[in-house]
């Protein structure tokens, strides 16, 4: 959902920047209209489903499972309230550089048994547009600069690399308005990488080989974003249409830090209009579980349990239930 000034800088990327043909995206812009979508908000459970089979004769005592709650202070949701059933501990603890919370949960389990324990997400999720959106809580609070890791290449998102610079150094001569700048970055991954589904190999490979999925649009528009300047993140999330049960978030999208704010980005999903997500542009079609590729989640058995006869295993397992079900 594009505005008249952004459909300029497509056209301007493809041409001065990339030198190829323009993708047309189909978008209400188009025709003169750049109205906000309806403000719709749904409730939804978000459930984590954490299954320990002990096959050995001996109990674990002090079994710990860290999980990822779905983050907060995104434009898109609010959390409403964590559930979970009966464990002899539990704590909310944060993961490093602002990238979320996780819960950790602790329990006994007997031996031969297999365990079942859940934790439920009550969640908002509601549709935004910016910038229209500027009240209630879907509008983004203002945060203070943030943390300096976020201006830094890293796995995956290889902000220094030449051919990522050369791009950013590209966009800077075409463009001194940083919306602009920014939305270039943007419009840049959905103009060079073909979709195509693979093993995680991030925005240099994007660049070089011209093609990837969700995670080497996000990666390459984050890439860049560092690269000029605007401190940016990747998102771990779970989209959801007709699907809504997982083994593990499905989706990858960014966040840019820009006036003072957290700005939501789906490079991705913008190729395709009825998802409803661009640049600051977003549905209630999915839900954030975390940032900054940190794990989904994470475990702790006491000291000798792998060493015993007999087999241990975890297996994760998340649904998304309609409104806020009871635990």
């Amino acid at each position: 959902m594009l505005n008249t000034r952004g459909w300029q800088v497509v056209r301007q990327v493809a041409i001065l920047l990339l030198g190829i043909p323009l993708l047309v995206l189909s978008s209400s812009a188009e025709n003169g209209d750049s109205s906000p979508p309806e403000k719709v908000v749904n409730a939804y459970t978000l459930v984590a489903e954490i299954a320990i089979d002990n096959g050995t004769d001996i109990p674990i005592e002090g079994y710990i499972h860290r999980v990822a709650i779905p983050v907060s202070g995104h434009m898109q949701q609010y959390l409403v309230d964590i559930r979970s059933d009966t464990v002899s501990r539990r704590a909310r603890k944060a993961f490093d550089h602002e990238a979320g919370e996780y819960l950790e949960l602790e329990w006994d389990v007997p031996a031969n048994t297999k365990s079942v324990k859940h934790v439920y997400f009550d969640l908002l999720v509601g549709a935004y547009h910016l910038p229209e959106n500027e009240d209630g809580w879907i509008a983004l609070s203002r945060h203070p600069l943030p943390d300096a890791s976020y201006l830094k290449p890293s796995k995956f998102v290889e902000s220094d690399a030449e051919e990522i610079q050369r791009l950013a150094r590209h966009i800077e001569r075409s463009y001194s308005d940083p919306e602009a700048q920014l939305r270039a970055a943007y419009l840049t991954p959905q103009q060079i990488i073909q979709y195509r589904r693979q093993p995680t190999r991030g925005a240099l490979y994007a660049v070089s080989a011209r093609q990837g999925d969700c995670t080497e649009f996000s990666a390459l528009f984050v890439a860049l974003a560092r690269a000029l300047g605007y401190p940016a993140r990747m998102t771990s999330e779970f989209l959801f249409s007709e699907k809504r049960e997982f083994s593990q978030p499905n989706h990858h999208a960014a966040e840019v830090y820009w006036n003072e704010r957290w700005i939501p980005v789906d490079a991705n999903l913008a190729l395709d209009p009825d998802f409803g997500y661009g640049f600051g542009v977003g549905e209630n079609r999915k839900i954030v579980l975390n940032r900054n590729s940190v794990w989904v989640w994470s475990n702790l058995f006491p000291r000798g349990v792998s060493k015993r006869r007999g087999e241990v295993s975890v297996r994760m397992h998340w649904r998304i239930l309609e409104g806020q079900g009871e635990g």
